[in-house]
C-alpha cells in the first residue's frame, strides 16, 4: 500500500473519531426523573412536571397541588435512594470528561457544535439571549458543559437546538448551584452539586437533578427529555396484552410504572415477567345468598426461585432487582433466576421490585409482593 493511501486512511480515521464526539452521560435510574432533589422540593403556582419526581434523603415536598406531577413521586424510598446514587456517578462522569474548549463567561449569542466545554478563569457560566447548539445533522451529537461554580440564565434567555440536536444529549454539570431566569426556555439535563432554582415561567426540556440541596419552582414546566421520539409516562400492570397507548393489562399482582405511551419509536419501558413467586389463592365458589370471599395471598415458608424475563425492542441496558428495598442483583440479561431465601426473612409481607432500563432511555418499575409465613410445627408424635 502506498504512503498516500496510508495517509488517506489515517486522515479518514481521524475525521471519523472527531465527528463521533463525546459519548452520552449515562444517568442510570436517575434517567426517569424530571426532578430529583436532596433536601427539599418546593413549588409555587401551577408548575407542571412531565416525568418522575424524587427526593432523598429529605422528606419535604410542598406545592403539589397546585403543581402537577405527570409521573411517579418517590420520596425517600429505595427508588429515590438508588437514583441519587446513580446521579452521583453521572455527575462524576460528566465532570471528569476531557474538555474540548473553554467557552466565554456568557454563552449568549454563541453557536456551538458537539463537544465538552469547561469554564476557565471565570468559574461561573451565564446565558443572556440565545445559545444555539448545532448537531451538524448527527442526532447522537452530545454537548457537555462543565461549570466549576454557578450557572445563571437571564430573563427571556433560551437554548435552541438545530440540525438534529436533541435535548436528551445536552448535559450541564454545575459545581454549585443553577438559577434559571424568568421565562427561560432551557434545554438539557442539569446535574448540580448543590441546588437548582427556576424562576417564574421557566420551561425546561430536560431534567433538574440536584445532588445535595433543594429544587425550587415557580409556575414552571419541566419535561423529561427523551431521545428517539419517546413520549411521556405510561403504566404497565402485570404481564399481558397492550390495550392502549402506554397501558398494558394482564394477570398478576405486579405493577409497573415507567416511560411509555404514544406512537412512533420505542416509547415504552421493558416488559417484565416475574415467574415462580408465591401466587394468589383463588376463593372458593360462592354459595347462593352469600358474599364472594376475597382472594388471599399464599404465604411462603420455604426458599423459592424467582424467574425474571424481560423483553424490549430497543434492547435491555440495565436491570436492578430489589428485595424489600435492598438491591440483590444488577445485570443486563433478559432472562435470569434469583434464589429468594425466605427462611431468613421476618414473618409478614415482603416485596420484590425490578427496575429495568432499555437502550432507548425508557424505564419500567415492576413490583410483586408475597408473605412470609411461619413454619407450622406438626403435633408431637409419641412412640413407645
Amino acid at each position: 500500500m502506498s504512503c498516500v493511501s496510508l495517509l488517506s486512511l489515517a486522515l479518514l480515521a481521524f475525521a471519523s473519531a472527531a465527528h463521533a464526539g463525546p459519548p452520552p452521560v449515562l444517568l442510570g435510574s436517575a434517567d426517569g426523573f424530571a426532578i430529583l432533589g436532596g433536601s427539599t422540593i418546593t413549588n409555587t403556582g401551577n408548575s407542571v412536571i412531565n416525568g418522575d419526581l424524587g427526593l432523598h434523603p429529605g422528606t419535604a415536598v410542598t406545592g403539589f397541588p397546585p403543581g402537577t406531577v405527570n409521573g411517579a413521586m418517590h420520596i425517600t424510598d429505595a427508588v429515590a435512594q438508588q437514583s441519587k446514587t446513580d446521579l452521583a456517578t453521572a455527575y462524576q462522569d460528566a465532570a471528569g470528561r476531557p474538555f474540548s474548549t473553554t467557552p466565554p463567561p456568557d454563552v449568549g449569542g454563541q453557536t456551538l457544535t458537539s463537544g465538552v466545554y469547561r469554564t476557565g478563569s471565570v468559574p461561573s457560566l451565564g446565558l443572556t439571549g440565545n445559545l444555539t447548539l448545532d448537531a451538524q445533522n448527527d442526532p447522537s451529537a452530545v454537548f457537555i458543559f462543565q461549570i466549576a461554580s454557578t450557572l445563571t440564565t437571564a430573563t427571556d434567555s433560551s437554548v435552541s437546538l438545530i440540525n438534529g440536536a436533541q435535548a436528551c444529549n445536552v448535559y450541564w454539570q454545575v459545581g454549585s448551584s443553577a438559577t434559571l431566569g424568568t421565562r427561560t426556555a432551557f434545554k438539557g439535563t442539569i446535574l448540580a452539586a448543590l441546588s437548582i432554582s427556576a424562576n417564574d415561567g421557566a420551561a425546561v426540556d430536560g431534567r433538574l437533578l440536584a445532588r445535595v440541596g433543594a429544587v425550587t419552582l415557580i409556575n414552571d414546566t419541566i419535561k423529561r427529555s427523551q431521545c428517539a421520539g419517546a413520549t411521556g409516562p405510561g403504566t404497565i400492570t402485570g404481564p399481558g396484552t397492550t390495550t392502549g397507548p402506554g397501558t398494558t393489562t394482564g394477570p398478576g399482582s405486579g405493577t409497573s410504572t415507567g416511560p411509555g405511551g404514544g406512537a412512533g419509536g420505542d416509547a415504552a419501558g421493558p416488559v417484565v415477567q416475574l415467574l415462580g413467586l408465591p401466587g394468589i389463592r383463588k376463593p372458593p365458589a360462592r354459595k347462593p345468598g352469600k358474599r364472594q370471599p376475597p382472594a388471599s395471598t399464599i404465604c411462603a415458608a420455604r426458599n423459592f426461585t424467582a424467574r425474571i424475563r424481560l423483553r424490549d425492542g430497543a434492547g435491555i441496558r440495565t436491570v436492578n432487582v430489589y428485595l424489600d428495598g435492598k438491591r440483590v442483583k444488577r445485570t443486563s440479561l433478559t432472562r435470569f433466576s434469583l434464589r429468594i431465601k425466605v427462611v431468613g426473612l421476618r414473618v409478614g409481607p415482603h416485596s420484590i421490585r425490578v427496575v429495568a432500563h432499555d437502550r432507548a432511555g425508557n424505564r419500567s418499575v415492576t413490583t410483586r409482593r408475597f408473605d412470609r409465613c411461619g413454619i407450622a410445627l406438626g403435633a408431637p408424635r409419641f412412640t413407645g
